[in-house]
């Protein structure tokens, strides 16, 4: 799932390239929005799991079953999902929209959770 995540920053920096080929949506594109919400919980599921498995034979084989569970979870499949990483990996513009998305989705449930924290010390 490492491997996914990373390729997905990859084709966004590569994506600078005016030259990068661009590919044509596939039939089960997941929507940006869903995207969004898919990468974000990948994140924090991979976050939890680097912290608990430094072995990476380990780690690789609970990212995978892991990952698996969530997507059935979120109702999307490992090949939706790669699909379409590679679809929004191309198209430089739909990528950084998401990333930034996660980001911020991201740092507001950070903030949410380090605001609840600072008020139960109180």
């Amino acid at each position: 799932m490492i491997r996914i995540i990373i390729i997905g920053i990859l084709f966004f920096f590569v994506s600078c390239n005016s030259e990068l080929m661009q590919i044509d949506a596939p039939e089960n594109l997941i929507p940006k929005e869903k995207m969004v919400e898919v990468m974000k919980e990948l994140v924090k599921l991979e976050s939890h799991i680097q912290s608990r498995y430094p072995s990476v034979s380990e780690y690789n084989k609970t990212m995978l079953n892991s990952s698996d569970v969530l997507f059935k979870k979120m109702h999307v499949t490992r090949l939706e999902f790669e699909s379409s990483m590679d679809y929004y990996g191309t198209h430089q513009k739909e990528m950084k929209e998401i990333y930034a998305e996660v980001l911020d989705q991201l740092n507001s449930e950070l903030g949410e959770i380090q605001s609840i924290k600072q008020d139960s010390i109180k």
